[in-house]
């Protein structure tokens, strides 16, 4: 089991707010902050299409075909504070898109040369059925789905030495400091320096994602409140 601390409990502190300009999410010519986007927000809209009744194959062409023209259309040059937080106003996009794509469905077919996007399906499927089993309302199952893939996503970003990660990595696997040692051949003073070191840089990269698609800081802790309460449910 996953020690508690690890995700409820990693923002720590007060974060001083910085005024955004949604410059992350406008910067369409930004392509790793595009990807970074995309890598966070995919499986909670694909948890969103399954949860309305569409089957594993439908649901995977509505994402794929939404997103793809979400990003021809410039849709996230057109997210701004004031339409709200940021998922908020891409699920209202992917809801106008499924009404759309309901009234045109001959219509509506992916292909012709336009791009496919890189997305695991099959493990998010699978993660679907498991949350499934809450019985859930498709955007409290959404909301869910964006705070573990905000957290997965910031792993995937943290950096430092191998033996520095797989401290962390054992750490929030629930390892105590002397198996931690152990494992990694290192000091359990350097194992455990390692892991706060790192606990620091994930919470600035969370806090990070997050601060670029609110408005205020009241927004933000807001945000950052949902996120701990998501993760610890």
């Amino acid at each position: 089991m996953a020690n508690p601390d690890s995700d409820t409990s990693i923002m720590g502190g007060e974060h001083q707010f910085k005024t955004t300009r949604w410059n992350l999410v406008q910067n369409g010519g930004d392509v790793k902050a595009l990807d970074a986007l995309i890598h966070i927000y995919w499986r909670p809209l694909y948890f969103f299409v399954r949860q309305h009744g569409h089957d594993n194959e439908t649901s995977k062409d509505i994402v794929q075909a939404f997103l793809t023209s979400f990003l021809e259309r410039g849709g996230f040059e057109h997210a701004t504070p004031a339409r709200g937080r940021f998922r908020t106003f891409l699920l209202t996009s992917l809801e106008h898109f499924m009404r759309d794509r309901a009234r045109a469905a001959a219509s509506q077919k992916r292909g012709g040369g336009k791009p496919t996007l890189s997305l695991d399906f099959d493990r998010g499927e699978a993660e679907f059925m498991r949350e499934s089993k809450r019985e859930e309302s498709p955007t409290t199952t959404l909301n869910r789905a964006w705070a573990r893939s905000l957290l997965e996503q910031s792993l995937s970003e943290l950096q430092g030495e191998p033996a520095h990660l797989e401290a962390f990595r054992l750490y929030r696997a629930g390892a105590d400091l002397k198996t931690i040692a152990q494992k990694t051949a290192l000091t359990e003073s350097a194992a455990q320096s390692a892991v706060h070191r790192l606990k620091g840089r994930l919470k600035d990269i969370i806090v990070g994602h997050i601060r670029e698609s609110v408005s205020s800081r009241e927004d933000l802790q807001a945000e950052v409140a949902e996120f701990m309460a998501l993760l610890a449910d």
